[in-house]
């Protein structure tokens, strides 16, 4: 039963990228006919309009400091290294931090885009593996989002320790597997650039070319669901007979609203080459629920999060190279308990670019 609610589920993924691809594929298609008339001449003309009227609001530039993309489609094959690294501090009792990752996951994957929208197909450079993990980006001129969900619940390793010893001597350099996390998270990220003289697809999906140099505020906003299950039973026995009370929970949960204002800076430092830095602190209200080995404690308290995005690229129009980066990191700590966790993405890609906007 278990085979055949994934079988399904995948077929369901295959079925909505056709839909899409479809759909990429009619939209420019219908937008460079003219002439038709009666009622699917009318849907078809509301269809373009719209279409015409949302790339507007979320491509529009200065052209002197970019230039838009000449072609309709392109072809992408990426290389993808996905990490993400938890770090748990009781601030009790003493100070005792426990560093926890997973492996690191490689992946390949081949992207077909319709101007700033990209669909695509990746594939585990490592097999199947226990973690499920989405990842999806768009960026249009002055817009960017970041929407993932990843969840993993076994493949977890402790890097590192603190404030816990072996006789008299402390351990630092300690790494074990420990099957004893378990991870789940979503989150989105909108970000939005003040000035038209910068461009985000520039950086991040190649639609459009960043003629000369400029920077811009970004104004951002986003949402982060974190759940964590921890049995500290299941640590070696001479380190959670060490444990302090902070460390001792169960389970933990946030969520997360929060507010981002950062800079982003497009440098063109040769022709067609482009560097890209930014750096989004964020303002978030968390409301935390954390179930002791005694009791439940909710509580609610502001916190500081970050986002950081940097890209390096060849683009001519027709060909283009890169790689890029991008990473998430938040942060709760009140009272007993601190959690550290961020994950980060980088990308390593050729392109093409197809069929000539008329």
């Amino acid at each position: 039963m278990e085979e055949r609610k994934k079988t399904n589920r995948g077929f369901s993924y295959i079925r909505t990228t056709i839909a899409i691809v479809i759909l990429m594929f009619c939209i420019p298609v219908a937008a460079q006919e003219k002439g038709s008339t009666g009622f699917f001449g009318s849907i078809k003309g509301a269809t373009i309009r719209t279409v015409d009227f949302v790339d507007h609001i979320l491509n529009s530039y200065d052209t002197l400091y970019v230039a838009g993309n000449r072609y309709n489609l392109t072809v992408m094959p990426q290389y993808l290294l996905d990490n993400e690294h938890y770090r748990f501090t009781s601030l009790t009792d003493g100070r005792q931090s426990i560093d926890i990752a997973p492996d690191s996951r490689h992946n390949l994957r081949l992207n077909l885009g319709w101007r700033w929208l990209l669909v695509g197909y990746s594939y585990n450079l490592k097999g199947d593996s226990p973690q499920f993990n989405f990842n999806t980006s768009l960026y249009t001129t002055r817009f960017g989002l970041d929407l993932f969900y990843r969840k993993c619940d076994t493949g977890y390793r402790i890097c590192g320790l603190n404030g816990f010893y072996d006789g008299n001597t402390q351990l630092k350099n300690y790494n074990k597997d420990f099957e004893g996390l378990h991870v789940s998270q979503l989150g989105i990220e909108l970000c939005y650039a003040i000035d038209k003289r910068f461009s985000y697809a520039a950086a991040y999906s190649q639609s459009t070319m960043q003629r000369r140099s400029a920077g811009s505020l970004i104004l951002g906003a986003g949402y982060n669901r974190q759940r964590f299950t921890f049995d500290h039973e299941k640590l070696d026995p001479f380190i959670e007979g060490q444990l302090t009370n902070g460390l001792k929970f169960k389970e933990a949960a946030y969520n997360d609203i929060s507010i981002h204002l950062g800079y982003c800076y497009n440098w063109v430092f040769a022709k067609n080459f482009l560097a890209c830095l930014s750096l989004s602190p964020a303002l978030g209200y968390k409301f935390v629920a954390i179930k002791s080995i005694k009791d439940i404690i909710s509580k609610a308290n502001i916190g500081f999060n970050m986002t950081s995005r940097a890209a390096l690229l060849y683009n001519n129009g027709r060909y283009y190279a890169g790689a890029s980066f991008v990473s998430h990191t938040y942060h709760y700590n009140k009272e007993e308990l601190s959690i550290l966790n961020s994950f980060g993405i980088l990308k390593v890609y050729v392109g093409y670019n197809f069929w000539r906007r008329k």
